[in-house]
Parts: C-alpha cells; structure tokens; sequence
C-alpha cells in the first residue's frame, strides 16, 4: 500500500496543504489541485521546489510511484502555476441551521423562550434565570424522592418530586429547542404545590403571580428535597466531570444544594444609637472612668444565611427616606443598612439602634432582586390605610457586579490580592501607553487585563426585575 506524504503547494501569495498520493498518478494530483484552487487542469504548471522530484514542468506520462519520496523531508514543496476560473469547493461543506436536527439548533440560536399561559411570566422569568445554573441541574438529576413517613408526607413528597422533575424537564426541553417552548407541567405542578398562585380573577383568568416569591418558593422545596452527600457530589462534579466529592470549603456546612449555591453568610452588626461614643471621648472614658455618660453598648453580632441580596429602590429600612437609586450597588446598600427600636440591656429601655450587614461568605451564584414595590400610606383615605406602588424608574446595572465593598473584613482580605494585582496591571499599561511603547504590544495586554479585570470581579448578578414585594 502506498503511503500518502504531506504536501505543501505554493500557489501566487498562498499556499495549500495536501495529502500527496503518488499511487493517483499527475491526474489525481491535478484534480485535487482543481478543487482546490479552482485551476482547471488543462491549465495547471506543476513545477518541484523539493529536490529528488522530477525536472522541469511536469508531465502527463510522469510516474509518481517510481520518485524517491521517502528520502525527501516533509513536507513536500510544489510551485503551481494556472489562473483559478473554475469554482472551488468549500474544505468544509456549509450546513443550513433549517437542516439542522432541532437538539443542534437550538445551540446556534438565542436562547429559547417560554410560552406565556395566562400571566405565567413570574414563572416564565424565575425559569429562565435558573436554567443557567448547571449545578441546580445536576442536583435535581440525581434527586431521588423521599417516601418515607405517613399518609400526608408522602402526599407532600409526590407534589415535590412532581414540581422538581417538571423545573428539570422543562429546562431540558428549552436545551433541545429552537422554538419557544410551552411550560404547561410546570405551570400545573405550581398551582398544585403552590396554591396561592391558582388563584384566578372575577372573569376565572390566572391572576398576576409574585416573581420573588415564587423563586423563594421553590428555592425552599429544593432546600428540603435535594440533601445528601449524593445529591451534594452530584451538584459539584456532575457539570465538571470531576469524580471527587466536593471540599469542604466548597460547602462551607451547608447540608442542601441551594444553600452550598446560592446562600450567603450575612454579618449583622446592631450598635446603640444613643450610647455610641465618640473617638474623641475614649481617651477620656480611659482616664477618667466609667461613668453614666460613658456607657457603651456592646455591638451585637449575629450571622444568617440569606439565598438572596436586595436592591432597594424606594426608601430602603426607613420609609420616609427620599434616597434617589439610580445604580444597583447605590440600592444593595440601602438595603444593607437602616434604623430599628431594639431593647437596651444599658438602658434599660428601647432605644434607636443602627443595623448593618455584610457579606461573611460568598456563594458560587448571586443573586439580586429588585425590590421594586413598597407600601405607602394613605392617611386622607376613608377605604384604605395605604397601597401597594411599584417603582417604574431605570436602575443600571453592569454584566459585572463588584461587591468588594459590601463584604466584612475578611473576605476583603481574600479578595484584595487579586484587586491589587489586576491595578498593578492597568498601571502598568497605561505608563507603556504614556512611554509610547509598541501599540501591539499595549493592545495585547489590554486584553489581558480585561480578562483579568473579569476575572478578579469579587462575583457575578443576577439581576432581574421581579413583580414582587420587598420582604426586607
């Protein structure tokens, strides 16, 4: 069997790469040089560049077998001469996306999306931004229902495993499909689970469903349903390929999948009001003594675990405030801050305290809601004593979500190495910019640092507008 040898033809400013198969004679040469470069034969000078080939043009009644090709270092060199006036045949076919299979197209083309069914699109929305979530996914593959226990558990655990392995089928299907796709088990096994959100209008239409509430729902059914170290192992290395069972940092004690994914661990932080001390009276408080003036109340610490952050859009904590949030890390703050009334152990009495969190641990995914609606009082009014509004003004917001300043001590500490190293950076190509260096060069490190900019981001949102109260 004769070998094939690789082959590198010089045609004008290009050059082709062959398989050279001298068992096809000057004729199998010449037709996959047509094809090629679209030189008819007739037309075509094939002339040697390697030494050991023939001489001069080559002809028709030329045996290729009989040259010594194995003695020459690959790859073979050619000269082709020819103008190109035939069509040449793309090296890779061209595929229609109408030809592809459904499965294929639907990776080539936006996203899918999801039929809405009668003011669905608190469902429709929540669906969307979890679907990207692989981690949710792998979770709710491996998820076995629980079965054990009477009559009424099981009956509750069959309306879970419904609700879960409908979010997964229906996630899967959006996957596979190019065209929108229509949630109707989804939406049934809600109304099933969920009662609340069957509720229909005076006419019997679906009425308008709470976005975040959904969310926080379902969150809690995953919470309760997908546990155990299975469960856990399969959420961490499903997506990865990875077969070792996720660290224990990774968990951080979580026992369920949407707490090791989606919880953050708050620091909350309450100080009194009315006992805070100045900086400028400690010296004094340490020379002069404890007296009643002096009396300071301990800051009271506690952690929680939350599955989401706030943007606070109108008011945040404190309902009179007239704050204008035009950014989404201008709203998560007001959220993290406000005023409340708190027993003074001190004191003796209730007494003006201040709250402020932060984050104490930050979770693979976050996730920010929009907390649009707020209660406003309506005291001129004889039918009610206040309305629900929701506030219609733009919030920005970036791909990218810095929350550096919304962590704790600690976590900054972690996350200041990778700030620190991509400023050096920056600093360092805009001085090669200033010093006129190569604008190559410059542009080749600019998107280094983008991608190291990016990377170095304490954490992604997800941010989307929800019809819904604000809990906080």
């Amino acid at each position: 069997m004769t070998s094939k040898y690789p082959t590198l033809v010089k045609w004008g400013k290009e050059s082709v790469e062959i398989e050279f198969d001298p068992a096809a004679g000057v004729a199998g040469l010449k037709k996959e040089l047509q094809d090629r470069t679209g030189v008819p034969m007739d037309r075509m000078k094939i002339m040697p560049k390697s030494k050991g080939l023939w001489k001069g043009v080559l002809k028709d009644d030329t045996s290729l077998a009989d040259l010594p090709l194995s003695k020459i270092s690959p790859p073979i060199q050619m000269l082709l001469m020819g103008s190109a006036t035939l069509p040449v045949e793309p090296v890779k076919k061209t595929v229609f996306l109408e030809d592809l299979p459904p499965e294929e197209a639907a990776k080539m083309v936006e996203p899918s999306g999801l039929i809405n069914l009668g003011n669905t699109c608190y469902l429709n929305s929540v669906v969307q931004c979890l679907r990207v979530v692989p981690h949710l996914r792998d979770g709710l593959r491996r998820y076995i229902p629980n079965r054990n226990g009477n009559n009424a558990n099981n009956q509750q655990a069959q309306l879970h495993a419904l609700l879960l392995t409908s979010l997964l089928s229906t996630m899967e299907t959006l996957d596979k499909s190019p065209e929108a796709v229509s949630p109707n088990n989804l939406v049934m096994a809600t109304k099933m689970v969920f009662p609340q959100m069957a509720q229909t209008g005076p006419q019997g239409q679906p009425m308008q469903q709470d976005a975040e509430e959904f969310y926080s729902s379902v969150m809690n059914v995953c919470s309760n349903e997908l546990r155990g170290n299975d469960v856990l192992k399969a959420a961490f290395t499903g997506h990865t390929g990875s077969s070792e069972a996720p660290k224990a940092e990774e968990l951080n004690g979580a026992t369920n999948v949407i707490d090791a994914v989606f919880g953050m661990k708050m620091e909350e932080v309450l100080t009194c009001d009315e006992l805070s001390v100045p900086e400028a009276d400690k010296d004094a408080m340490e020379t002069e003594g404890t007296n009643e003036n002096a009396l300071v109340e301990p800051p009271v610490v506690t952690y929680d675990l939350h599955r989401k952050l706030v943007c606070n859009i109108q008011g945040g904590s404190d309902t009179n405030s007239q704050v204008n949030i035009t950014h989404i890390a201008e709203g998560i703050q007001l959220s993290l801050t406000g005023k409340l009334e708190k027993y003074s152990d001190v004191l003796g009495r209730n007494a003006q305290w201040t709250r402020s969190q932060k984050i104490a641990r930050l979770p693979p995914y976050l996730v920010v809601q929009f907390g649009r609606f707020y209660w406003k009082a309506t005291p001129d009014s004889q039918d009610h004593a206040g309305v629900k509004c929701k506030v219609m003004k733009p919030v920005a917001f970036h791909s990218v979500l810095d929350i550096y300043d919304f962590c704790n001590d600690k976590v900054k500490s972690v996350l200041k190495v990778s700030r620190d190293k991509a400023a050096q950076e920056e600093e360092d190509r805009v001085a090669k910019k200033l010093r006129g260096e190569d604008e190559t060069d410059d542009k080749k490190e600019s998107g280094d640092d983008a991608v190291m900019e990016e990377d170095t981001k304490p954490a992604a949102a997800e941010a989307a507008d929800d019809d819904d109260d604000d809990d906080d």
